[in-house]
């Protein structure tokens, strides 16, 4: 028994040491994403916001259903009576005496609203609220994967263009080494020293700003998800798939855009509800209709606290009690109210007009997002095409920059300005490449479509470290 409880110890130690010794498993933006839409504070903001707003809806029903009430009292009295001669002769006179009573009511009512423009409008407001609170939380929905993208494609951007300084900065070290061993042979001179040198030392200080950079993007990444990364999975430039949008027409974009995006959605329910804003404040000046039912219980025990005698049997306690039930209609017709109505009608008209321009305004910036976005995947396909070559061709600049330099026909400064060219020409690659792909993102999340199976297809794009 000792035996075998001993080999599963061992056993789960070395399962333990075996665990700690795999590679973690990189975050990739698939992951990243369904974690987001659990952690990131803003999109649980806007989803808490429109629970409440939500309730905006069975509260204004309630002000035309029917309203029960109950209430009651019960009071105890205390009389205090003093004295006071009865000024008859053969009467005795009135003696002091504190005469203690209860009185109680109790009322059951019902109330039902049968005419309240008010009430109503009220409630056809509640439901276009309702219906804007809910696309503003779909257009919190999109913005998470936008800010999530954005965060997740500068990370892998950083991390890029670190290793490209990197690169950059070996390479002049190879570069400097090369031109002191040749110094030394008197075959160089200390000019090619000292400008190997000043390539090197910029690389390094670039190398410095960008591990800051990096730094920086992945906190932001850190912000969204709450917790600590692993390595990201890569972008694969052989997975990327660089073609133009489908429809291939802006007009054709900006058109489903304003149909269909949520914000512009939100705008316009909120267009609707100053209307109806304003319905309720005119309102202000039209009668309302109750139906009323009430039956009310009162009763009391009282005693004359004037008797002058109190054992005489005419002066024993008495005891009242009664009902009441009533039925009917409540009509009030609004006169005059100082002007407030009036103004509150001026007022909820502002607020229209507010309203109707914050729609154009979004109209026309949405459009403008749409244009840009449009035009940053158009043209992002030919940018990654174009700097694909331009590397290329920096690459066999610099082979025979170095073909030139063995032969005496180049000097080091145009291989370090060669190296410079190929650094330049990467990193205007990947961000060619990231910019292409948040296009791609943002252009989706315009037109509401942005969600979870639109980020699968992007993550096919990745690939983890070591693929």
């Amino acid at each position: 028994m000792k035996t075998n409880i001993s080999l599963l110890a061992a056993a789960l130690v070395g399962a333990g040491i075996l665990a700690a010794s795999l590679p973690a498993r990189a975050d990739n933006l698939l992951s990243l994403y369904r974690e987001a839409v659990q952690t990131d504070a803003a999109y649980l903001a806007a989803q808490a916001d429109t629970q409440a707003s939500r309730e905006m809806k069975p509260q204004a029903l309630a002000q035309l259903l029917p309203r029960v009430s109950y209430g009651g009292s019960r009071y105890k009295h205390t009389i205090s009576r003093p004295s006071y001669p009865s000024g008859v002769p053969g009467v005795p006179n009135i003696k002091p005496n504190d005469d203690k009573y209860t009185t109680h009511s109790y009322a059951l009512g019902l109330t039902q609203p049968l005419f309240r423009a008010a009430s109503y409008a009220a409630w056809r407001q509640s439901k276009v609220l309702v219906e804007g609170a809910d696309a503003d939380l779909q257009w919190a929905e999109q913005q998470v994967g936008v800010r999530l993208s954005e965060a997740y494609f500068e990370a892998l951007l950083a991390e890029a263009n670190l290793e490209v300084t990197r690169a950059q900065r070996d390479a002049y070290l190879t570069q400097l080494d090369y031109a002191q061993k040749a110094f030394q042979a008197g075959a160089g001179t200390r000019t090619d020293i000292d400008e190997a040198r000043s390539q090197l030392d910029m690389a390094a200080a670039q190398t410095i700003e960008q591990h800051y950079q990096l730094n920086y993007a992945r906190d932001a990444l850190k912000a969204i998800i709450d917790r600590p990364l692993t390595p990201l999975a890569r972008l694969n430039p052989d997975r990327m798939q660089l073609v133009s949008p489908d429809p291939d027409r802006l007009e054709d974009w900006i058109r489903k855009a304003e149909e269909v995006n949520p914000r512009l959605i939100a705008l316009r329910a909120l267009v609707d509800s100053s209307n109806l804003q304003v319905k309720k404040a005119l309102s202000g000046h039209l009668p309302t209709l109750d139906f009323v039912a009430q039956h009310v219980s009162v009763g009391s025990e009282f005693r004359n606290p004037y008797r002058s005698d109190p054992s005489d049997p005419a002066d024993k306690q008495m005891k009242d009690k009664y009902k009441d039930k009533l039925y009917g209609l409540r009509f009030d017709m609004p006169i005059f109210s100082g002007g407030e109505t009036a103004s509150q009608v001026r007022q909820a008209r502002a607020e229209l007009d507010k309203a109707q321009q914050q729609l154009e305004e979004g109209r026309r910036i949405i459009g403008l997002m749409v244009r840009k976005e449009f035009d940053g995947v158009t043209q992002g396909t030919h940018w990654v095409r174009a700097y694909e070559q331009a590397v290329k061709s920096a690459e066999q600049a610099l082979e025979s920059t170095r073909k030139g330099f063995r032969a005496g026909a180049r000097t080091t400064l145009d291989i370090l300005i060669s190296e410079q060219n190929i650094a330049t020409a990467k990193r205007d690659l990947n961000r060619g490449r990231c910019h292409y792909v948040l296009s791609r993102l943002r252009l989706l999340s315009l037109v509401g479509e942005l969600n979870e199976a639109e980020i699968t297809r992007f993550n096919g794009w990745l690939e983890e470290r070591g693929e």
